[in-house]
């Protein structure tokens, strides 16, 4: 079995090229034929048209070069039943390199389309790869001739001439059809289509009769009309379709006002005409194709995403109000899936764009496949992606869509040569007629666009419970306006000076005396009182609010540290946290500079505290900004140690000053020997990186002891106090503890 296999894949490919280059060979030598009737028949040794030539090009444009030897064999034996067989030989190495030298000169400059759906195809065959191809196989052939005193040498020019203008005619009447016809041979043709082109011929054959019945002559430009009727209907096919039929109808005329041979003159009038027929009709329906093509560019821009070639926003919108109005104007349901990259921000600040878009590629492409056939996808921006699901079941189905497509992108994928997995969070939202009834309370729709926001907020909700997928139902309505709410009134909090700052001290552990402090914000709401952080810091770092309160929680800071110096109080340290997205702001150094030039502390008293995965985020770029904010004199923290996974190869590399253990491991300090375990190896890590250590969360003896006896440099926690007021704060320094 192996061996036939063998031998199928080995001889099938030669057998396929021997049978068409068979056929290819009869059909050169019955178009040849054809033509020498027509010489016959018009001029007794010239051809208005010589059908061979163009049936040659068109050949090896479509086939490849390889196929040169059938051209050679076709016009030697039809060249064979009238000349000698060295004169037939020298005619059909003639045809077979004016084949050649046509497709050299073709595929120059910028190639070649067989579709002619260019002008400068049209142009390049017309006007430059045509000419010169033609007056090869002329003067080979012409020279034969003459060589062999068949043709007398007072012919030779005028022979030369015929013999390249009806070349030229099967360049331009018989290659284009050939190839265009073959380009588009698998498109189906409407009926009316088909109607219609009949129409254009029948109607054109009468324009023509009726030009003999009333002895008219040069009607034929009435030929025109129809052309451009054709080209701006089919395209180039159709052209090549008219065209070949106003040559014969052209030809056919053309006997009617003579009696026996046709003179050159007539010839050359006749090959005129054809030429400005052909030349009008490709130029009009390749300009047209152009302009078609352009058209579907512009709209393919404006509609389909140009990275993973996925709908775009508006295109997705469209469809999106369409397939909504039908459901509430006809019934039925559609569901929205709302699909968002997890850690995607990682990866591209990791990776860089160009891994990022790569990624972006390969999960377009496994959601379309995870889809259905009438479902629709859309890219509407980031790593944000939307499936439309249609059908009468589209609820129940939108889950098993989203299964499929979340299997798909948990396989693993290799970027710069390493395996990743990838994971996402979908949000689902159902529209059945008029209402969202899957999960909670049955929530009314209004538009399209509230059933975007539903498949958002679920998504959302699906990312902070790493759930896979969630459906949308009314709580989550009421969360996210509550969210809204908060947002809002974070807004007004921070024009209306409701924040205010706290400060824990941090204490030194051997002398037991204050070194500095942790500024924590605080919100005092005019009806609520104080409201602890754990109930707004997450908003804050989610919304745009983050870059305005970061920047009042620094300078408060700065300025209360000044404020207090100038008080005569000890000198301090004071300790900011920047959160992920603060820290990767552009203008983070700027900012620091401003706000130790506008507040006179010198940049040795500020702490900056990044928790641990914020630095791994993007390490290069972390690495700039630590560098950066050393040279100008800043402490720099690492907060929340042994909960961020950190490579310890980045971690000796960054100009870090101390490190916090979390305080989930001081928690249980004494009572669970992995805590305490973990905690010993943090300390000698950090001692032996040459970095302070400093302990948060401390609330008893026990645990402080424990740190003071392995090392611990700094203790911060409610053994000592808790967060105070700036004016507790400073009667604390005065007092000591």
């Amino acid at each position: 079995m192996l061996r036939s296999a063998i031998a199928e894949g080995f001889y099938a490919p030669r057998i396929r090229f021997g049978v068409t280059l068979l056929a290819l060979a009869l059909g050169y030598f019955l178009a040849a034929r054809f033509g020498l009737w027509l010489a016959a028949a018009m001029n007794s040794s010239v051809s208005a048209v010589w059908p061979a030539s163009g049936l040659a090009i068109a050949g090896l444009v479509l086939l490849g070069w390889r196929y040169w030897p059938a051209i050679l064999a076709g016009a030697f034996f039809a060249s064979l039943i009238i000349f000698p067989w060295y004169v037939a030989l020298a005619i059909g190495v003639g045809c077979s390199l004016e084949a050649l030298a046509a497709l050299w000169l073709l595929n120059r400059s910028g190639g070649f389309h067989a579709a002619l759906d260019r002008v400068q195809d049209v142009v390049k065959l017309a006007f430059f790869a045509a000419p010169l191809a033609c007056a090869v196989s002329a003067s080979v052939g012409i020279a034969a001739l003459g060589g062999t005193h068949l043709l007398p040498s007072n012919e030779l020019a005028r022979g030369w001439f015929m013999w390249w203008m009806g070349d030229m005619m099967g360049c331009l009447l018989v290659a284009p059809a050939l190839m265009v016809w073959w380009v588009h041979r698998r498109q189906a043709i409407h009926p009316w289509t088909a109607f219609e082109a009949s129409a254009i011929l029948v109607l054109m054959l009468a324009s023509v009769g009726a030009s003999v019945l009333t002895g008219v002559d040069q009607n034929h430009y009435v030929l025109f009309a129809f052309l451009i009727w054709a080209a701006l209907r089919f395209g180039v096919p159709g052209v090549t379709l008219v065209t070949l039929a106003a040559a014969t109808v052209g030809m056919a005329t053309a006997f009617r006002p003579m009696a026996g041979t046709f003179t050159y003159a007539t010839l050359f009038d006749m090959q005129i005409l054809l030429s400005i027929i052909a030349l009008s009709g490709l130029l009009v329906a390749a300009a047209l194709a152009e302009r078609k093509h352009s058209e579907w560019r512009l709209d393919r821009l404006a509609r389909f995403d140009s990275l993973t070639g996925l709908a775009n926003r508006a295109a997705f919108q469209e469809q999106m109000e369409r397939t909504t109005a039908h459901v509430q104007r006809h019934g039925g349901n559609v569901a929205l899936l709302y699909l968002d990259l997890d850690r995607f921000k990682q990866i591209n600040d990791t990776l860089g764009h160009q891994a990022g878009d790569q990624l972006l590629q390969i999960m377009a492409t496994r959601i379309q496949a995870s889809v259905r056939s009438e479902d629709f996808v859309a890219r509407i921006g980031g790593d944000e992606f939307t499936v439309l699901v249609v059908g009468e079941h589209a609820a129940r189905a939108a889950a098993a869509v989203a299964q499929k497509i979340l299997q798909a992108m948990a396989e693993p994928l290799t970027l710069l040569d390493r395996d990743y997995v990838m994971s996402a969070s979908i949000g689902i939202g159902v529209l059945r007629s008029t209402s969202s009834t899957i999960g909670g309370t049955p929530a009314m729709l209004d538009d399209a666009q509230e059933l975007l926001r539903h498949a958002d907020t679920a998504m959302y909700r699906a990312k902070q419970q790493n759930c896979g997928f969630l459906y949308f139902n009314s709580s989550m309505n009421i969360a996210s306006k509550l969210q809204l709410s908060l947002e809002g009134g974070l807004r007004r909090a921070l024009e209306q000076g409701e924040f205010e700052l706290y400060y824990q001290p941090k204490v030194d552990a051997v002398h037991q005396r204050i070194t500095g402090a942790e500024a924590l914000l605080r919100w005092r709401h005019p009806r609520s009182g104080i409201i602890q952080p754990s109930h707004f810091i997450p908003t804050i770092e989610a919304s745009s609010l983050m870059e305005p309160i970061g920047l009042w929680v620094l300078r408060q800071a700065c300025q209360q540290i000044v404020t207090w110096q100038r008080d005569s109080l000890p000198g301090q340290r004071v300790a900011v946290n920047f959160s992920a997205r603060q820290f990767a702001l552009p203008n983070l150094l700027l900012m620091v500079d401003q706000v130790l030039q506008e507040t006179g502390l010198d940049a040795g008293q500020l702490e900056i505290e990044i928790t641990e995965s914020t630095a791994m985020t993007n390490t290069r770029q972390t690495l700039d900004t630590l560098n950066a904010l050393k040279q100008r004199g800043v402490r720099l923290t690492i907060d929340d140690f042994g909960t961020g996974y950190s490579s310890l190869a980045y971690l000796k590399r960054f100009p870090i000053d101390a490190v916090k253990i979390d305080r989930s491991f001081i928690h249980e300090l004494g009572r669970d020997g992995d805590d305490a375990a973990i905690v010993r190896a943090i300390i000698q890590l950090a001692h032996g990186m040459q970095m302070r250590v400093i302990a948060e969360g401390v609330e008893t003896a026990e645990q402080r002891d424990f740190l003071l006896q392995h090392g611990c440099d700094e203790i911060q926690g409610f053994l000592y106090s808790a967060a105070l007021p700036p004016a507790e704060y400073a009667s604390l320094l005065k007092t000591g503890l």
